[in-house]
């Protein structure tokens, strides 16, 4: 038992610790023997005065309107995409976040915005509320979680099965054609842009480079594209390459890309790094022959798709009437697809944003793009088979009797090229 008077020692020295006070406590033991117990309860205090103001302070640097900032997800040439949570009810969206570094990358982003709030549908993704702060925007928008084409391509020890690539390339079509009918043009539609979600709906992203018109006859200045010709260099129109060019039909050579990448795990004009040879063979439609395990049907809507002229590709409507997709997809489902009206809808002002909001510190810089590096892993590699099969693909194709193994040792597809007016078929 303690003494009355250490006691009320041991009182007044808490007290003097409350007020955060070094103190020298001192008492006798069992023995008789003195025994000083230092506390520089001052110290103390005042780390943990500091510690607190600290985590106080990185959850506001950690914030922006109401959404808490997680781990970055993706990054671009100019922006980078963040997790972020929404506090009121814990939903978690993604962030792109974008500096304010010119004036340039401002009116990009207010067109992006005016091009997002017009797109609704299931395969394009959803603009859901946008922030803007001293040095940042924010775009907050739906979580796609499910990777992209991109990953999943990499992840495969072998080219996807057709089934799955028509219930993919479908769904494409369906999002492009909502876009198109609304005058927007999205100008870099690539693996990496295209996000697949857990249950299996393709959704087309980042439309950091689309272009708005109501009229068909858009044209595109290449000086507008130019920027980011290397990273998109494989999935470029050959027109594209001299000035002016119809942006709308530039897409649709993409989607060709596309499909031949699904389809090849290559790129349709060889694997060079040399950015000048590749130019070469995207002017001139030196397309890789593609291999014996692709079906006629797959090879002629890449040959469509890639066709050299402008004029001769395809409508998108004639695209989803193709073959290739009544073989393997529900034609209900085909119907569906361009039966669908699409009426230009006007977007809000482009100018309208929310409030100023809290700076997230430190701003984000402009970072390089991981394009090239995926794209080495596309050309070089093959790792565990990664299915997108089920759900990913179930809202496409679920009634569809047809299936598809394309499992067959691949022939070397850079070892040759041909015109794509030639011969697509090896």
């Amino acid at each position: 038992m303690l003494g009355k008077p250490l006691l009320q020692q041991l009182i007044l020295h808490a007290a003097i610790l409350a007020l955060g006070a070094p103190v020298l406590l001192c008492f006798t033991g069992r023995n008789g023997h003195i025994i000083y117990i230092y506390i520089y309860i001052y110290i103390h205090c005042s780390l943990v005065r500091l510690f607190d103001f600290t985590r106080k302070l990185l959850l506001v640097m950690r914030r922006v309107g109401d959404y808490e900032i997680l781990d970055v997800v993706g990054e671009g040439a100019y922006s980078k995409v963040k997790r972020v949570r929404h506090t009121p009810t814990g939903c978690m969206f993604v962030a792109k976040i974008v500096p304010k570094t010119n004036q340039q990358v401002e009116s990009d982003v207010r067109l992006e915005i005016s091009v997002l709030r017009r797109l609704k549908h299931k395969n394009i993704v959803q603009l859901i509320e946008i922030l803007e702060s001293t040095n940042n925007y924010y775009i907050i928008l739906e979580p796609v979680m499910g990777g992209d084409l991109c990953d999943i391509i990499v992840g495969m020890d072998r080219p996807l099965p057709e089934q799955d690539v028509a219930a993919l390339l479908i769904q494409l079509v369906a999002g492009v054609r909502v876009c198109h009918c609304n005058g927007v043009a999205h100008r870099d539609l690539k693996p990496e842009n295209l996000l697949l979600g857990t249950d299996g709906v393709l959704k087309i992203s980042d439309f950091g480079l689309s272009r708005l018109h109501r009229e068909s006859n858009f044209q595109a200045s290449t000086s507008e594209y130019a920027h980011t010709l290397t990273g998109t260099l494989a999935y470029v129109a050959p027109e594209v390459f001299g000035g002016s060019y119809d942006a709308f039909r530039a897409d649709i050579w993409s989607m060709g890309c596309i499909a031949y990448v699904l389809l090849t795990q290559n790129f349709p004009f060889g694997s060079t790094t040399d950015p000048h040879a590749l130019e070469f063979r995207i002017r001139n439609g030196e397309v890789s022959i593609m291999p014996s395990s692709v079906s006629p049907e797959a090879k002629n809507l890449c040959k469509w798709l890639l066709s050299l002229r402008p004029e001769d590709r395809p409508t998108l409507d004639a695209v989803a009437q193709h073959d290739f997709f009544k073989k393997y997809l529900p034609a209900e489902y085909l119907r569906m697809t361009t039966s669908r009206k699409s009426p230009i809808v006007h977007g809000a002002n482009m100018n309208e944003f929310s409030s100023q909001v809290q700076e997230e510190t430190p701003s984000c810089s402009p970072s390089t793009s991981s394009t090239k590096q995926k794209h080495h892993h596309l050309r070089s590699g093959s790792a565990a088979r990664i299915s997108p099969s089920g759900s990913a693909v179930a809202g496409a194709a679920s009634s569809s009797n047809h299936s598809s193994e394309n499992g067959r040792d691949r022939e070397d597809m850079d070892a040759h090229g041909t015109h794509v007016g030639s011969d697509l078929e090896g």
